[in-house]
């Protein structure tokens, strides 16, 4: 799975700011990437599986959905196709909100939108 960290801007300081900032921004993250790093191996494992066990009986809800919409970075396109914006959705909507928005995510090539299309086994002119 890709990673989900920001790329670099590319913005650089100049050559002295940058080794005086850089050393401060190390010594200042490295308890914290410990931490993290801590957390992932001892704890992660045991809280992920109790999150699941959490979903087990979890409707399709208007938490759900919001967050998965978010997730997907849905637009003003979105409330253009659907006359909603997702937090007025009606339930019976739901599944739609989810085909548009990852119809819009993929909608950047066709390519892409074609194979969402097929995925979602949907029939649409040529596509």
């Amino acid at each position: 799975m890709a990673s989900r960290r920001k790329p670099a801007s590319g913005l650089r300081l100049s050559s002295t700011h940058s080794r005086r900032k850089s050393a401060a921004g190390r010594q200042a993250l490295r308890p914290a990437g410990r931490a993290t790093r801590r957390w992932r191996r001892h704890a992660r494992p045991a809280e992920i599986v109790a999150a699941v066990s959490a979903t087990k009986a979890l409707p399709l809800s208007r938490p759900l959905v919001e967050a998965v919409l978010e997730e997907l970075y849905v637009d003003d396109h979105f409330e253009e196709l659907l006359g909603r914006a997702p937090g007025d959705l009606r339930p019976g909507q739901y599944a739609q909100a989810i085909a548009v928005a990852l119809i819009l995510r993929h909608s950047w090539h066709p390519d892409d939108l074609a194979c969402m299309l097929k995925r979602l086994k949907l029939r649409v002119g040529d596509a």
